[in-house]
């Protein structure tokens, strides 16, 4: 019996020691830590995907492909030692104080984040706006808007053609009532803003600040779209939103004064 034992030990001990060993996390040392004595302010270097992390280095906290627009304040250095490997991190927090974490310095570029400005938008619209002016600038603020780091909401967009298929309101109908009937996924009503942007009834301040000459839209020259994306971001910024729905809705004439615009706008 005492024989038999002491094979069943020495199997389970065998088998034990066969197990994978788990892979112990990489260690990172925080050297040379400093305060700043003088904030420093940065924007993202690129648009690919880079991580905030804890200063030990083993928590990814926040990715800063989903801040595109964002000025991060570097309030710390350190140099992060990683067996024979060094590197210089700052920890840094947004402007707005919800977002923080160490990041590699090279990572970001010196400097406020600032949109890519356009001076016009290059729209040829017809005089007489009909549904391809409409395609047109449609097509131009989601492009530009893209560019600049904000996406469209494919389920705010599903809630916005409920309410306009059926003549509706969020004042109406809740909005968390059409979410749940049109049966939309990850979207919370509670997180929605409707930014209630004025209608545009002169519509050649926009297009030519200037000259408020409206014909300028059909040269190419005008600029009633980066105005309109203008419009937008700010209220997106306003908002802390990073996607959005938007309706546009161009009528009227440029010829005779009768041209205007009319938002409705779903931020998240």
């Amino acid at each position: 019996m005492l024989k038999k034992s002491v094979i069943l030990t020495i199997l389970v001990l065998a088998s034990l020691l066969a197990l994978p060993t788990p892979a112990r996390a990489s260690q990172y040392v925080a050297t040379d830590s400093y305060t700043l004595w003088q904030p420093k302010s940065y924007h993202n270097r690129d648009t690919k995907t880079h991580y905030l992390w804890n200063q030990q280095h083993t928590y990814k906290l926040h990715n800063t492909k989903y801040y595109p627009h964002t000025t991060w304040v570097a309030q710390k250095s350190a140099l992060l030692k990683h067996g024979t490997h060094a590197a210089r991190y700052y920890y840094v927090v947004s402007k707005n104080h919800r977002t923080a974490g160490w990041i590699w310095h090279g990572f970001l570029k010196s400097g406020t984040y600032r949109y890519q400005q356009l001076a016009t938008d290059g729209l040829h619209l017809t005089p007489a706006l009909g549904s391809d002016d409409q395609n047109k600038l449609d097509l131009f603020i989601m492009n530009k808007l893209q560019s600049d780091g904000y996406e469209n909401n494919n389920h705010l967009d599903m809630m916005y053609d409920y309410y306009w298929s059926h003549d509706l309101t969020p004042d109406q109908m809740a909005m968390a009532d059409v979410i749940k009937l049109v049966r939309i996924k990850n979207l919370d009503a509670d997180k929605i803003t409707v930014a209630h942007l004025p209608a545009v009834t002169n519509l050649a301040t926009w297009i030519d600040p200037k000259g408020h000459d409206a014909t300028l839209e059909t040269t190419g020259k005008g600029q009633l779209g980066v105005k309109i994306v203008s419009t937008i971001e700010q209220a997106m910024v306003a908002n802390h939103a990073t996607t959005y729905c938007v309706a546009a809705h161009l009528s009227g004439n440029l010829t005779d004064g009768t041209g205007r615009i009319d938002f409705t706008l779903f931020l998240y």
